[in-house]
């Protein structure tokens, strides 16, 4: 512990002399620090100008409180004193409908779980399952649901993940985003060897957040993703490429005009621009094909993008590629067709940001470029399939490109890719919850519309998880479960709507039928007369 406290003194006062040389001051007042151990006692004293630094058993930094031992219960407690706001809104009878309850969590509570997981992800299991039941309190008072609901219910029905989904997704978009950013801090971070020995040597080594994500990239078989890298933008604001493109169709409309009169509005434009040569670009995705085309009179170029990719990069870099083959030419006159009109719209009204997509800044930095070198370049939009020549050969080019092309993927494909594995892979864990109640009624995990009135909607909502106020209150007070006088077996949900005989007169007068299903009753959209009959048979105020 000495030559710690004497290393750490070092750095301080290496720190310390550094600011005086630059002109800062660092303010003893405000300097704290905290010693990360499970022992009790602190083991030394550090000096700032001449003061002993205070150890605090908790500090905030960058709005995430960390505590000596690593529990965040501080975040638990903020945010279960914000459930306050659910529980007021939450009145049965009268309270919030379902949309703008999650609407409120999300921005109150959600929103603090979120913020700054990357860091706190690295805390045990047991520390982390700690937060666990305040995201199903909320999704219990959001959707009303029965206090004794099973949580992967309460999660399909609100189609709200469990935080360690959520937390998975987070983490991922950060990795991604930090690995496509060359000027960020940690994108070459590589652990220390001996840090390394030490980790795979105890298990209780805190794995760093690297080593974490590289886990959870195995589990999901993700490692192969990698990001595009995010280009400079080599060009101030007041340079950047004013770039207009032609619309011979804008004053047609594609649904009220024929295909021969948009071939003759394009031969009647190529007439205007024929020292112009021609090249037509297109990209094409299907569930699992991305791919991209480019044709010139004399050539046609077509690769295969990973099945992440979007259309909208397959479009930008048709265009990209079209402009790359253009810069190796003799002639300086071109017309470069699409009938992407979100690419075109994006090179219109592009404005530096730190997210712009990174095709899109290629395109322009090449373009600027060529432009430097006198080539004439012009883009237009062409309407799809509607016949025109050169178009519908580009179209095939891409359906039927084999051949791949290495290259990154951009961060927000990424983000949209991961988000959609991780729930293939929540719908695939709930298909095996067979037993389930719900899982009879919604098979898939995808959100359902709410009903406008607060207590009809928590009725269904009950009824369908199959938990509700007469069938399982005798869990909260360690009960037998109630049973049906009439067929001596358990009383249920399904029992009461669709097989006890004492109500087989009420399901011909409100069904019209004595056999229906649940699903006739309680799916997507309710059976209109599911409350008169609750109502008949008393059992509307017991749910």
């Amino acid at each position: 512990m000495n030559f710690i406290q004497r290393q750490l003194q070092i750095a301080i006062n290496s720190i310390t002399q550094w600011s005086k040389v630059n002109g800062f001051t660092i303010s003893t007042s405000k300097t704290a620090a905290v010693h990360f151990c499970r022992k009790r006692s602190l083991h030394f004293d550090q000096e700032l100008n001449n003061e002993i630094i205070p150890f605090m058993n908790e500090i905030r930094f960058l709005g995430v409180v960390f505590d000596k031992k690593l529990s965040f219960q501080q975040l638990r407690k903020k945010c279960e004193k914000s459930l306050n706001i659910l529980k007021v809104l939450s009145t049965t009878a009268w309270g919030a409908d379902r949309v703008s309850m999650l609407k409120i969590y999300k921005a109150t509570i959600l929103s603090k779980l979120d913020y700054g997981c990357t860091i706190y992800g690295s805390a045990r299991k047991s520390v982390l399952q700690k937060l666990d039941p305040v995201h199903h309190t909320a999704l219990r008072l959001c959707s009303g649901a029965f206090r004794t609901s099973p949580v992967k219910s309460l999660y399909v029905d609100c189609c709200e993940p469990a935080l360690e989904h959520r937390r998975q997704l987070l983490s991922l978009n950060y990795f991604f985003r930090i690995g496509s950013n060359p000027c960020h801090p940690f994108y070459d971070f590589k652990l220390r060897p001996f840090l390394v020995r030490q980790q795979e040597a105890r298990k209780s080594f805190v794995p760093v957040f690297f080593t974490r994500i590289n886990l959870t990239l195995s589990e999901l078989n993700l490692l192969y993703l990698r990001p595009t890298l995010q280009p400079n933008n080599t060009f101030p604001p007041w340079e950047i490429p004013d770039i207009e493109y032609l619309n011979p169709f804008k004053t047609f409309k594609k649904s009220d005009t024929t295909d021969v009169i948009n071939q003759k509005i394009f031969l009647e434009h190529r007439q205007h621009y024929q020292d112009s040569i021609p090249i037509y670009t297109d990209g094409s995705k299907s569930a699992a094909h991305v791919s991209f085309a480019v044709v010139f009179p004399d050539k046609t170029i077509s690769f295969t993008l990973h099945s992440s990719c979007s259309v909208f990069t397959a479009e930008a870099l048709a265009v990209l590629f079209a402009l790359e083959e253009i810069s190796d030419r003799l002639q300086r006159n071109f017309i470069i067709y699409t009938d992407s009109l979100s690419v075109l719209q994006s090179l219109k009204s592009f404005y530096p940001h730190p997210h712009n997509h990174p095709v899109v800044l290629n395109i322009l930095d090449l373009f600027n470029k060529l432009a430097l070198r006198g080539f004439n370049i012009m883009f237009c939009w062409v309407p799809s399939h509607v016949g025109i020549l050169g178009n519908e050969q580009a179209d095939r080019a891409a359906k039927s490109a084999v051949v791949p092309i290495s290259i990154g993927i951009p961060v927000g494909d990424l983000k949209k890719h991961v988000e959609m594995y991780l729930h293939t892979k929540w719908q695939e864990q709930w298909d095996l919850e067979t037993d389930n109640k719900l899982h009879t009624l919604k098979p898939l995990v995808q959100p359902w519309p709410s009903l406008a009135n607060r207590k009809a909607d928590t009725l269904i909502t009950r009824l369908r998880i199959g938990h509700t106020r007469f069938t399982h209150l005798h869990l909260l007070f360690g009960e037998e479960p109630p049973m049906c006088s009439s067929c001596n077996c358990r009383m249920s949900v399904r029992h009461i709507l669709l097989e006890c005989p004492i109500f087989y007169i009420q399901r011909l007068q409100f069904f019209k039928t004595s056999s229906i299903s649940l699903s006739n009753l309680l799916s997507i959209t309710p059976h209109v007369q599911i409350f008169a009959f609750l109502r008949s048979i008393n059992f509307y105020s017991q749910i």
